[in-house]
């Protein structure tokens, strides 16, 4: 019993004691600031798009030529997202979606028998779902 009662009032000595020396950090935000911080997280949640790479296999002023690339490639690759912008007056079919170059690259190896014109492409508007792991 004197065991309990020693160890115990120990115990809530020290946590007396580290309740008096804990801090308490207070950040103030300028309510400016706040809003700003708002309207970009709301801004990103409902347009979440970022920059990376593709590979553009095929580019052409005949937009139906594209969409046949585009159902050949998607019979080969079916896992790998494709996407096609139009860049007056061409149509350019662009396909995966990458974070670095050296990735878009071992990716155009692999497809380079079947598309030799391929080349790595910056694209800054790629949402995150497409991004190949």
């Amino acid at each position: 019993m004197y065991f309990f009662l020693r160890y115990g009032l120990l115990l809530c000595l020290l946590a007396a004691v580290c309740e008096g020396l804990a801090q308490r950090v207070e950040i103030n935000v300028d309510p400016a600031v706040e809003q700003l911080v708002r309207t970009w997280t709301a801004q990103n949640r409902s347009n979440p798009r970022t920059e990376g790479w593709r590979v553009q296999i095929a580019s052409s002023t005949d937009r139906q030529r594209i969409e046949n690339a585009r159902i050949q490639f998607l019979a080969l690759y079916p896992d790998v997202p494709v996407d096609w912008v139009h860049e007056r007056p061409y149509y350019k079919l662009r396909v995966g979606a990458f974070r670095t170059r050296q990735e878009a690259m071992a990716f155009l190896m692999q497809v380079r028998h079947v598309y030799p014109d391929a080349y790595p492409t910056r694209d800054p508007n790629i949402h995150p779902r497409d991004f190949i792991r």
